[in-house]
């Protein structure tokens, strides 16, 4: 019985260089002098400690460093990332078409800022507004803009600015995850990846807790409280001789 791999990443990608008229408050787009392309990643597999910085002075070009990131999501069953469905997924398929690398193989993904605007009403969802929220860490403060320029040009130290600011976004989402985990209604069955019955379909633990009967339209089912997680369950195949197939809730 093994565990699926879930991956947690965060990309940083350059800002597009543009020509126009006007000022910032009336700006007339012209023509793209050069289009966004990726910096840096940063990505760690669920409970191991070590983070991975990759950036793009590690590779020839473009394209060698592209097809790195789409091996990393090739080798996931999940991927984790805050707002990644909306921006990192989609940056990362942009790149993948422009570089001519091959999708990697679909992974099923769970993104916290979908999770922090369906279940709660936080004064801000944004990654590092949520770690000073919940207690959890702060983002890295960087002047970003200088940064941006000098780790594009190679400065060895700004590509270690880079790293500090990058990694500490995956520990802030890996903090925000587990957090979330309880909450996180469409998580991936764990127990469907791990081909085992019994365990908590949110993290995969066994330590559940029989807790009573929930009531549908279809009769009753079986809830469970998983002790590691906190995540709540039920048996949509509960019978008296058969161990539960759960189901998050």
């Amino acid at each position: 019985m093994s565990k699926p791999r879930i991956i947690l990443w965060d990309t940083e990608v350059s800002a597009a260089i543009v020509k126009g008229y006007g000022n910032k408050w009336d700006f007339r787009y012209v023509k793209e002098l050069q289009p966004q392309f990726l910096m840096s990643y940063s990505w760690k597999e669920l409970d191991e400690k070590k983070i991975h910085f990759v950036h793009m002075h590690q590779f020839k070009n473009q394209k060698e460093f592209v097809q790195s990131l789409s091996e990393l999501l090739n080798s996931a069953d999940i991927t984790v990332a805050h707002n990644g469905i909306n921006f990192d997924d989609k940056m990362a398929n942009t790149f993948f078409i422009k570089n001519g690398v091959d999708r990697p193989s679909p992974s099923k993904s769970v993104d916290t800022l979908r999770v922090a605007r369906r279940k709660f009403k936080f004064p801000s969802n944004s990654l590092g507004d949520l770690g000073q929220y919940l207690g959890l860490g702060e983002k890295v403060d960087v002047g970003y803009m200088k940064l941006e320029d000098a780790f594009i040009a190679g400065e060895a130290k700004a590509i270690k600015e880079m790293k500090k600011y990058n990694d500490q976004d995956v520990r802030l989402l890996e903090a925000i995850y587990r957090v979330f985990l309880p909450y996180t209604d469409n998580h991936p069955n764990m127990g469907v990846y791990m081909r085992e019955e019994g365990v908590c379909p949110h993290c995969g633990g066994s330590s559940l807790q029989s807790r009573g009967e929930s009531y549908r339209v279809t009769g009753s089912v079986k809830q469970y409280f998983c002790k590691d997680c906190k995540s709540w369950s039920y048996d949509r195949m509960a019978t008296p001789d058969t161990k539960p197939t759960l189901v998050g809730k």
